[in-house]
């Protein structure tokens, strides 16, 4: 989904009457109370979001001005894409997650051959419904007669990060563009919501959103997270107990990575979970899927590593019927 980069705050973990997934166990007031304290959304934008996108369970809100009009933009747990509303409540842009094989042909091929070898990360398609024309400082919105449909790809190459957007046809729209322009813009708008920003760094500089509370964390864990992923912020922590052991649970981001951590108390790593696009799935584990369930759709892509061991574990929908599975890179079907 496009954005500008007049940045004013970002919010976690939001709720605006539809589902929330929560911590496995907490205390004191949820993210969700937490969340909903933090800001007051514009019934009109509340409704949009409840009309087109149902039972979605949003992951992070931005909110930026462009032409003096407020964007809200909302991303969705799940693979549920994105959505951005004005604030009068028009819907902007819908984004959904694809796979490659669901992009037109001439798209896939513009997409691949603007990667040059680059992995295929997230993959979306974009339903623009709205845009702002500008006179001036001040901005109008438009209302399309048709919509336009851009397709997005991130591109990985070893630590880089980048995208590009294509037009149905193959046409290049933006890029690609590679991790460091994106990254001056986001520093910029980073730089311009200085005291306002919604993270708060506790803890010996790690980094989490408003209302998570750290303190449920134990020392060795916080220092274990801050070094394996110094860049990442913590957007949700909880303590379980399992057959008498207690473990901690961290959700993070990590630029656009979603990353869930499971830690001991001695601040060992036992399990790590990241949230992969049902496009960059190794061909063997798609193979499988295709094998085993006919006419399946991802719903959900996590690249799980338990004990050591690299596995994919997946929410399916076959037959109107969904279903977890879990499958390592061969493709073999561990459950």
């Amino acid at each position: 989904m496009k954005r500008t980069f007049t940045f004013i705050m970002v919010l976690s973990i939001m709720a605006l009457g539809l589902a929330v997934a929560g911590p496995r166990t907490s205390a004191g007031p949820s993210m969700q109370e937490q969340a909903q304290k933090a800001v007051k959304l514009p019934p009109a934008v509340a409704q949009a979001v409840k009309a087109n996108c149902p039972g979605a369970v949003i992951d992070k809100m931005d909110v930026e001005k462009e032409g003096g009009i407020a964007l809200y933009d909302f991303e969705f747990k799940a693979g549920r894409g994105e959505i951005e509303v004005a604030e009068d409540g028009t819907v902007m842009d819908i984004a959904t997650i694809v796979a490659l094989k669901d992009i037109p042909k001439a798209a896939a091929e513009a997409i691949l051959k603007a990667a040059a070898g680059a992995k295929l990360g997230q993959l979306e398609r974009s339903e623009i419904r709205a845009e702002i024309v500008k006179t001036g400082e001040k901005g109008t919105i438009v209302k399309l007669a048709a919509p336009k449909h851009v397709y997005e790809a991130e591109l990985i190459q070893g630590e880089k990060r980048g995208e590009v957007q294509v037009a149905p046809d193959g046409k290049i729209v933006e890029g690609p563009k590679w991790g460091a322009d994106e990254e001056k813009a986001e520093g910029m708008g980073e730089k311009e919501e200085a005291g306002e920003k919604e993270e708060a760094e506790e803890a010996g500089e790690v980094k989490a959103a408003a209302g998570v509370n750290l303190k449920v964390l134990p020392p060795t864990v916080l220092e274990a997270f801050k070094k394996a992923y110094p860049k990442a912020v913590i957007r949700g922590a909880s303590k379980e107990t399992e057959k008498g052991v207690t473990y901690y649970e961290v959700e993070s981001v990590d630029g656009k990575m979603n990353r869930d951590l499971l830690y001991t108390a001695a601040g060992k790593t036992v399990e790590v979970e990241e949230a992969i696009a049902p496009g960059a799935l190794p061909a063997a584990v798609a193979k499988a899927l295709d094998k085993a369930y006919p006419g399946y759709k991802i719903l959900k892509a996590e690249d799980m590593l338990k004990d050591g061991q690299k596995l994919f574990e997946l929410e399916i929908q076959v037959n109107g019927k969904k279903m977890g599975v879990t499958l390592d890179p061969t493709g073999k079907i561990i459950q």
